[in-house]
């Protein structure tokens, strides 16, 4: 990653201004470190460094003075600078040439044989993760100057870091760093943590640098890139061979950019929760939906009576994760051993949990798509967590005494009981799967909506 003193500290070595042990140093870190190679291209004078390596390559001396000769010497110096900083700059330039889909790494200037361990995978369900032939299975270290291909399903991987990936196949992805990747192809979500912030992904025409946020990057079979934020804000460029072009565009929760190939950066109109649902899932611990529920990636501002309604979806909510209950929670609990009934009871203070809010408020009358022809709305689906299922929040007592300890503090939260909705709810076999059965009036111009919060065993960390 780039220091503060970096800057400098280059211009000091093409003036030749640095000792044999931090020429030594900082030429590693050229070899190794790739958005330090970018930085020298961007202090160095291109039109300079190519004249002089033309020049070099004339004398026909140029490669064995590198090879065998030490940098104290000014003139020895001065060749090898100027041969790194060229080999930098062909790198980039034989990239735009082969085409935005076969373009290279330029940390191919590492030594391959030195790969470094920057990640290790967390969990790999319905799928195959390989590299060179080689499966990669759960507990195995990813490492740079190798390219991944997870076929189908879904990888979830810790960076060094501190970065949370979740991959859904077919992707394909190289790591650069601990605290960067480039994505080839297919679709990947970030969960960044205060100490990465600065994480990078680069695809074949954005680059994305990380504000500490929660967002997803999808590249389509066309090389179309495009970046959503769902939390905390990122900086979006314009990757031009292999460089970020230009100033950055700053986009922060809700917001979404794409880039076909040879174009200008574009808003992206596609359905973040669709594109990303395979990830969002993962990331939420839901183990599978079904029916007439959706996972959203984010709760609306408000969940009163009328202001935020579907007539085709139970939308579905995580509210908590890796929670501690910071007071004994009352609500419906499974009785053990018996056909997945509830009974009410307390959830124990200090109990790690999940909580998802489940939510359905049909459209009013007066809302556009209103019908008075369909009054009464069934919907229906499965819920499958990764946990077993704690208890339940159904009523309304036991649902509004639990927003300010279990809620989520920038939502606003219906205050009156409002849900006369006829309930059918089933604990199914295993304890970690909720089947709903949900029947919302509007005859008569009924403002009912429903909702209930689940809490589940959060997986252990």
């Amino acid at each position: 990653m780039i220091q503060p003193k970096d800057r400098d500290l280059l211009e000091a070595y093409l003036a030749n201004e640095l000792d044999c042990d931090e020429i030594k140093s900082l030429e590693l870190r050229l070899c190794t470190e790739e958005d330090l190679a970018r930085l020298m291209i961007e202090v160095s004078s291109e039109e300079t460094v190519i004249r002089e390596w033309t020049e070099l390559q004339r004398s026909q001396l140029w490669y064995s003075k590198l090879v065998n000769e030490t940098t104290a010497s000014h003139s020895t110096f001065y060749l090898s600078r100027s041969f790194l900083v060229a080999m930098l700059i062909l790198a980039i330039t034989l990239t735009s040439w082969f085409g935005v889909y076969q373009w290279a790494d330029p940390l191919i200037v590492s030594d391959s044989n030195q790969p470094e361990n920057v990640a290790i995978v967390d969990a790999l369900s319905d799928g195959e993760l390989r590299t060179q032939n080689i499966l990669c299975v759960v507990n195995d270290h990813l490492q740079t100057g190798r390219q991944y291909h997870l076929d189908q399903g879904v990888l979830q991987l810790q960076m060094d870091s501190g970065v949370d990936v979740v991959i859904a196949g077919p992707t394909t992805f190289q790591f650069l760093n601990s605290n960067a990747l480039r994505l080839l192809q297919g679709t990947m979500t970030a969960h960044v943590s205060q100490s990465a912030i600065g994480f990078e992904v680069q695809t074949p025409t954005l680059e994305i640098i990380d504000l500490g946020t929660r967002f997803g990057v999808h590249v389509n079979k066309e090389g179309v890139s495009e970046t959503h934020v769902f939390q905390g804000a990122v900086n979006g460029f314009s990757l031009k061979q292999g460089s970020p072009q230009g100033l950055p565009q700053r986009l922060s929760a809700g917001q979404s950019i794409k880039r076909s190939p040879g174009k200008e950066i574009v808003l992206s109109d596609t359905d973040s929760d669709l594109l990303f649902a395979k990830c969002l899932m993962q990331e939420s611990r839901i183990h599978q939906l079904s029916g007439d529920l959706k996972l959203l990636s984010k709760l609306p501002v408000s969940l009163k009576s009328g202001e935020f309604t579907s007539n085709e979806y139970i939308h579905v909510f995580l509210e908590r994760q890796n929670f501690s209950l910071p007071e004994e929670i009352r609500c419906f609990v499974p009785i053990q051993n018996n056909k997945g009934q509830f009974q009410e009871d307390v959830i124990q203070k200090g109990t790690k949990v999940d909580v998802y809010y489940l939510h359905h408020d049909a459209h009013h009358p007066g809302h556009p798509e209103f019908s008075d022809q369909k009054t009464t709305l069934t919907m229906k689906g499965e819920l499958k967590f990764k946990g077993q299922v704690l208890g339940i929040l159904q009523t309304d007592p036991l649902l509004l005494q639990t927003d300010q300890s279990l809620g989520n503090s920038d939502v606003r939260y219906e205050k009156s009981h409002v849900r006369v909705a006829e309930d059918e709810i089933k604990l199914l076999p295993g304890r970690s799967s909720l089947y709903l059965n949900w029947i919302l009036s509007r005859a008569e111009g009924l403002k009912s909506m429903n909702a209930m919060r689940v809490i589940v065993t959060a997986e252990d960390k």
